[in-house]
C-alpha cells in the first residue's frame, strides 16, 4: 500500500496569481524554474516579457472582429444596426493550436505552460458564445455568463489535470451581492468559474504592487493566505511561507533567484 509520506510523487504546481492592473502578474513568468511556454491574451504581455527566455503564442483579436456599433438597452432604444456578422475567432484558433500542440506531444519538453491572462480569455469566449448565438456586439445576459463560465471551467479542468506546471493569471473585482449587501472580490471571469476555477489550482496568490511611496515601499508582494476581508480564495501549498512575501525581482539576469521562484525552492 502506497504511502504519502514514503512513497507519493511529487505533485506538479498549478498557480494562479490574482491582483489589479500593474501588480507584477506577468512578470512573475521570468522566475518560473525550467523551459516554460505562453499563451498571451493580454496584449500588454510582451513589454513585461520583453527580454525573457519563454517561448509564447499571441491571440488577440483580429482587425475584422472589431464592432463599433453602440447597442440600446432601455425599452424602446434603438441599436445602430443589428448585431454584427463579423465572426470572432481567437477563441477557436486558440483552441486548435492547444489540441494540435497537446496531440503532438509539443508539451513534453517543456516544465511550465503559462496563460496571461484569464480575463482576454475570458472575453473571447463570451465573444464566440455571442457570435454563434446571432448576438456579437450585443449586450451579455446573464444566461450569457453561466454558459461562458462553465466552458471555461470545463478547459481547466483538463488543463491543469495533465500532470504539468501551469501558471496563470488573472485580475480580480469587487462584488456586492444583491440580498446581503456583503462586498467582496472576485476574479473577473464569468459565471460559476468564480468559485470553480480557484479549486482548480494548488497555489492562489494575491499580487500586490508597490504603494510608489519611496524606495522601501517600491516592492512586490504576495498574499499566501485570506484574510478576514478582500479575496478569500488565497491559499498555497508551500509551507512556512509568511502572510505576504517579497516578490520583487531584483535581478533580471538570475530571475530564478527572486520572485515566485524562489518561493518554490522552499517546498
Amino acid at each position: 500500500m502506497p504511502n504519502a509520506k514514503t512513497d507519493a510523487p511529487r505533485g506538479s504546481y498549478r498557480i494562479l496569481l490574482a491582483g489589479s492592473t500593474g501588480s507584477g502578474k506577468t512578470t512573475q513568468m521570468w522566475s518560473l524554474p525550467g523551459r516554460k511556454f505562453a499563451y498571451l491574451f493580454d496584449p500588454n504581455a510582451l513589454r513585461s516579457l520583453e527580454g525573457c527566455d519563454i517561448d509564447y503564442e499571441l491571440f488577440l483579436p483580429d482587425t475584422t472582429e472589431l464592432d463599433s456599433t453602440l447597442k440600446g438597452f432601455n425599452k424602446g432604444a434603438k441599436d445602430d444596426r443589428p448585431p454584427s456578422s463579423r465572426e470572432p475567432t481567437c477563441y477557436m484558433r486558440w483552441g486548435t493550436d492547444l489540441n494540435e500542440r497537446f496531440e503532438n506531444g509539443f508539451f513534453d519538453t517543456y516544465d511550465w505552460i503559462c496563460i496571461d491572462g484569464l480575463t482576454f480569455l475570458s472575453k473571447s469566449i463570451m465573444d464566440r458564445l455571442l457570435y454563434i448565438n446571432n448576438r456579437f456586439g450585443a449586450v451579455e445576459a446573464l444566461s450569457d455568463y453561466r454558459q461562458a463560465g462553465s466552458k471555461l471551467t470545463d478547459l481547466f479542468r483538463t488543463l491543469t489535470s495533465i500532470g504539468k506546471n501551469i501558471y496563470c493569471t488573472a485580475h480580480i473585482t469587487s462584488f456586492q451581492d444583491e440580498k446581503t449587501k456583503k462586498i467582496e472580490e472576485q476574479l473577473f471571469i464569468p459565471g460559476s468559474a468564480k468559485i470553480t476555477i480557484p479549486l482548480m489550482f494548488t497555489d492562489l496568490f494575491l499580487a500586490v504592487g508597490p504603494s510608489g511611496e519611496g524606495k522601501k515601499d517600491n516592492r512586490y508582494r504576495v498574499q499566501t493566505r485570506p484574510d478576514t476581508r478582500g479575496f478569500k480564495y488565497v491559499r498555497t501549498s508551500i509551507r512556512n511561507l509568511e502572510f505576504y512575501e517579497d516578490v520583487t525581482i531584483e535581478d533580471f539576469n538570475r530571475p530564478e533567484d527572486f520572485g515566485i521562484g524562489a518561493l518554490l525552492r522552499r517546498s
